[in-house]
C-alpha cells in the first residue's frame, strides 16, 4: 500500500496533536483512509446494463448484424424452408451472445481502474460509506470512552476526496456546527491541493483550541489515546 504521508508528516501530525491536548483534557485521533469501499459492483452493473442494452442498440442501429453469421452460412434453397429459418434464427441468437459477452467484457474492463469506479458511485452512497467508516473508526478507537465524552476523530477519505469531523457529545453540545463545518472546509481544500500534513496539523490546532477553551487540562493529565495518525 502506498503511503500518503511521510514519516516527517507523520511526525509533524503526532507533535501537533500533543501539543494541541497539552491546552485541554479532550482527546485528538487522526484517521487517513486511502478508500473505504472497493465499488467492485460498478463494473459488474455497468457490463449487465450494456449487455441488456445491446440487442436495442443493434436492433436500432445495425438490424442487419444479426443476419451475418460468425461461423459462415449453409447452402439454402430459393425458397426458405422452415429448417432454413430455424438455422438463420440459431445463428443469428449466438451471433447476439457473443456480441453480449464481447460487450459485458470489454465494458468491465473499462470501468475497472478505483477512478472510473469512484466516477460512476453516486455521491450520496459515497458520502454513506465514508460517514459509516469514520463513526466505525471512531467507536474501535475507543473515543466515546473518554472522560467527559471529549473525544475527536479527524477522518480523510483520499479516493472519495472527502473528510469527516466527529466529536463526542460532551465537546459537540457545547461546539457550533459551523465551526466544524469551517475545521473541515479548510482541511479538504488543503488536501485537494496536495497539502494534506499542513491541513491536518491546522486542523488540529483548531479542534485543540476548541476543547481547551471547554475542557482546559486535568491537574494530572493523562493520555488516554496514543498521539498520531493512522494510515488505512
Amino acid at each position: 500500500m502506498t503511503r500518503v504521508l511521510t514519516q516527517d508528516d507523520h511526525r509533524h501530525i503526532a507533535a501537533a496533536i500533543t501539543a494541541a491536548e497539552a491546552g485541554t483534557s479532550g482527546e485528538i485521533y487522526c484517521v487517513v483512509s486511502h478508500a473505504v469501499a472497493s465499488y467492485r459492483w460498478i463494473p459488474v452493473t455497468l457490463g449487465a446494463v450494456a449487455v441488456l442494452l445491446t440487442p436495442v442498440l443493434i436492433g436500432l442501429l445495425a438490424p442487419g448484424l444479426l443476419h451475418a453469421s460468425l461461423f459462415g452460412a449453409d447452402w439454402s434453397s430459393g425458397n426458405f424452408s422452415q429448417a432454413d429459418m430455424a438455422s438463420s434464427l440459431r445463428r443469428g441468437l449466438l451471433t447476439l451472445s457473443l456480441i453480449q459477452i464481447a460487450v459485458f467484457a470489454v465494458v468491465m474492463a473499462l470501468s475497472w481502474p478505483q477512478r472510473v469506479r469512484l466516477w460512476f458511485a453516486p455521491p450520496p452512497m459515497r458520502r454513506h460509506k465514508v460517514m459509516l467508516a469514520a463513526r466505525s473508526q471512531f467507536l474501535a478507537q475507543g473515543l466515546q470512552q473518554t472522560a467527559d465524552r471529549t473525544g475527536l476523530l479527524l477522518f480523510i477519505a483520499m479516493a472519495e476526496r472527502q473528510a469527516v469531523l466527529i466529536a463526542d457529545d460532551g465537546i459537540d453540545a457545547k461546539v457550533e456546527q459551523q465551526v466544524w463545518d469551517d475545521t473541515i472546509a479548510g482541511l479538504t481544500e488543503a488536501a485537494a491541493t496536495g497539502r494534506l500534513a499542513e491541513g491536518l496539523v491546522t486542523a488540529i490546532a483548531q479542534c485543540g483550541n476548541l476543547l481547551a477553551q471547554h475542557f482546559p487540562p486535568e491537574s494530572q493529565p493523562r493520555n488516554q489515546l496514543p498521539n498520531r495518525v493512522v494510515e488505512l
